[in-house]
This record gives C-alpha cells, sequence and structure tokens, in this order.
C-alpha cells in the first residue's frame, strides 16, 4: 500500500500558514522581567497548517495540490518558497490583499518551546475569493482524494463546502475533513471527519473525560453528520467510529513524545493516501496511527517519510 502512495493526487483545500522556529541557547534571566533571554542561533521556516499536511503528503510520496489564501506580503513570498521546496503544487494559492499571511512562530531555547506567537486572520474570505478557491477546485480533473484542512482561519465557508461536497460527489472520490467545531455542520456527509479530543468536546459542548465519553461522542457524531468519525487521543490512541460497525480502538505506537505539533495533519495525510489505495477504514486508520508515532519523536512540524512508515511496518 504504502509503494502505491506515488501513484496518488490529493487535493488540500484550507487555512495556509508559515511557521517560523527560532532556535537558540538560554544562559541566563532578563534583567527586565522574570523571562529567559534567548540567544539566537539559526532560524528556520516551514509550511504549516494545510500546506504542513499537503508536505505530509509528498514526504510519504504521494503528490498534493494545495489550495488556500494567502495575504500580499513577505510571508506570503517565504510560504510559497518553502512549500515549493517540499513539491507542493502551489498554483492555485490565491492572492488577498484584503487578508494576511497566518504566521505561527515559535522560540526554543535548548529545544525546548519557550513561547508561540500567532499572527491571525479568521475573517471570512470575500464572495470574490471564495469564488476563486472554487474555481481552482473544480480545475482539478484526476484526483484519488479530497482533504478539507480546516483551523477557522477564514477560508473554509459554507458556500466553499457547499462546492466541495458537490464536487467529490460527482468525481466518487473521498472526501477527509481535519475539522473546527464551530463549522462542524458543514461537514455533514463527508467520508471521513478527524477530530482530536478537544475538537470532538466542542463540537459536541461537553467535555469527553473517560473512554465511555469517547465512545458516546465517536458514535453521536458519527450519526449526526452521517459520516465515519476517527478521534485522536494522544497518548491514549486513536478511536474510529464507522457507520454500522463497533468502536474500533487503536492504542498508540509513540513510546516517547518530543513534539506533538503537527501529528493531525500526519493523521489525515497518511489517512487520504491509504484510503486512495483501496484501504479499509481500520488498516488507514492502523496506518495512521503509526505515523503519527514516528511524528511526535521529531521537532516541530517535520513530516514522515514513505521510507521511515515503511520500516515501521517491517
Amino acid at each position: 500500500m504504502i509503494q502505491n502512495f506515488s501513484s496518488k493526487k490529493i487535493v488540500v483545500l484550507g487555512d495556509v500558514m508559515l511557521d517560523k522556529y527560532i532556535f537558540g541557547s538560554v544562559d541566563r534571566i532578563s534583567p527586565e522581567a522574570p523571562i529567559p533571554i534567548v540567544s539566537v542561533n539559526r532560524e528556520t521556516f516551514v509550511p504549516g497548517g494545510a500546506a504542513n499536511t499537503a508536505s505530509n503528503i509528498t514526504a510519504l510520496s504521494g503528490k498534493a495540490f494545495l489550495i488556500g489564501v494567502v495575504g500580499n506580503d513577505p510571508a506570503h513570498d517565504l510560504l510559497v518558497r518553502e512549500t515549493n521546496k517540499n513539491k507542493i503544487n502551489t498554483d492555485d494559492i490565491v492572492v488577498d490583499s484584503r487578508k494576511r499571511t497566518v504566521q505561527k512562530i515559535r522560540v526554543l531555547g535548548q529545544s525546548q518551546q519557550l513561547l508561540r506567537i500567532d499572527y491571525d486572520d479568521e475573517e471570512y474570505i470575500e464572495s470574490s475569493t471564495e469564488k476563486k478557491i472554487i474555481s481552482a477546485m473544480k480545475n482539478h480533473s484526476e484526483i484519488h482524494a479530497f482533504v478539507i484542512s480546516d483551523y477557522a482561519k477564514g477560508v473554509i465557508t459554507e458556500e466553499v463546502m457547499k462546492e466541495v461536497h458537490s464536487f467529490v460527489e460527482s468525481k466518487k472520490i473521498p472526501l477527509i475533513v481535519d475539522p473546527k467545531p464551530q463549522n462542524r455542520n458543514w461537514y455533514q456527509n463527508a467520508t471521513l471527519i478527524t477530530p482530536n479530543k478537544k475538537e470532538a468536546e466542542g463540537m459536541l459542548g461537553r467535555k469527553i473525560s473517560n473512554a465511555q465519553d469517547v465512545e458516546r461522542a465517536g458514535l453521536e457524531l458519527s450519526e449526526v453528520l452521517n459520516a465515519h468519525i476517527l478521534i485522536t487521543m494522544g497518548e491514549k490512541g486513536m478511536s474510529l467510529f464507522e457507520k454500522g460497525q463497533k468502536p474500533f480502538h487503536i492504542p498508540t505506537e509513540a513510546r516517547e513524545v518530543y513534539d506533538v505539533s503537527g501529528a493531525g495533519d500526519t493523521v489525515v495525510a497518511t489517512v487520504s493516501l491509504a484510503i486512495s489505495c483501496g484501504a479499509s477504514l481500520k488498516e488507514a486508520s492502523i496506518l495512521a496511527n503509526r505515523a503519527a508515532g514516528i511524528k511526535v519523536k521529531k521537532l516541530g512540524t517535520a513530516p514522515v517519510t514513505a521510507p521511515e512508515l515503511l520500516a515501521s511496518c517491517s
């Protein structure tokens, strides 16, 4: 299955971001305030958000086509540069001067994350930008799966989701959604929705405290949204809720956790490729869980590669 990933084409539509990492050393506390002083050694830029999902697809040897919105700013140029390095097609990135490119800046001292600074823009895109997004989507004729990567930064709108549902139905391809609670109802009838525990709580408006709560949450979401549900729970693994099937629980593969950022994007990328290759939802979820176990041992949003995933299955 993993060897067949290279023949699959996946569209990723969602909120693209630029992730910046500032690495340094900490030797003293500031005399101005009780905070560490970070002496900067280097900084790196990597694709984030929907762009990280696309990066994971290409790292796993699939072909990713990215659709999203950026501002007319220097961060946009950096994001496109880094995304192109990862062999992701960025022809469908829409530049909207009314938006700004979302950035997440992480400051690390001795490899420990000390601070995150977010440059956000959560305003929904205007109708003219919606039309460009929808037009870009319809230009893709031969694809094997469609991924929605929703970070609630304004690209995923009700109108965009209506067009996505119509498009995937006409193409008879799976729709995998990485959700945000406030847009819950727009995902109805997707093939698979992949909330983490916090997102599942937000979609239901209640806490999930134990295994029984997880089962109730998954079954309810599956029924309400008429979709298969994969709830990811960090160190507690994942739970798959297929319509008409008993819940399927998968223990975590991770024995040591270094950084969980981007693990959800790894799961979505792996699941979309596996389903495209004809895997059952159980098989795809088991493989995604294994990929997530590799991911959390890495710093930042570094993607999992196909050779790494293949080696873990041997």
